[in-house]
């Protein structure tokens, strides 16, 4: 948690030294700046790779699950499906190129 509020707070302080104006950037600044985008993307990465993860263990169980037979198979097989299309949309997510960067005081609720 604490790795994730210090990242917070580095892209605040970059993002209000961005808005003033990018060009008068500081050394330090831009060297926060670069630390933040290294670590969210690796961070980014470690959820991509998890998300594979569950992705391949999700296809498993409905693998098993069609197998069984009865209502209790069909609930479980219509659950797992639901997990596997929320899996889907996260890792379609992560594979955005992330723009939060590019401007950090944009909103982006509307871009």
């Amino acid at each position: 948690m604490h790795k994730k509020a210090v990242v917070l707070v580095l892209a605040l302080v970059s993002g209000s030294a961005l808005a003033q104006d990018k060009k008068q950037m500081t050394a330090s600044q831009k060297e926060a700046v670069t630390q933040v985008k290294s670590m969210a993307m690796k961070e980014r990465q470690a959820m991509m790779d998890q998300t594979k993860a569950i992705d391949s263990k999700a296809a498993e169980i409905q693998k098993s699950a069609s197998a069984m037979q009865g209502e209790n198979a069909k609930a479980l097989q219509a659950q797992v499906a639901d997990l596997q299309s929320h899996v889907k949309a996260l890792q379609a997510q992560l594979a955005k190129a992330p723009k939060y960067f590019d401007d950090p005081t944009a909103d982006p609720l509307h871009p």
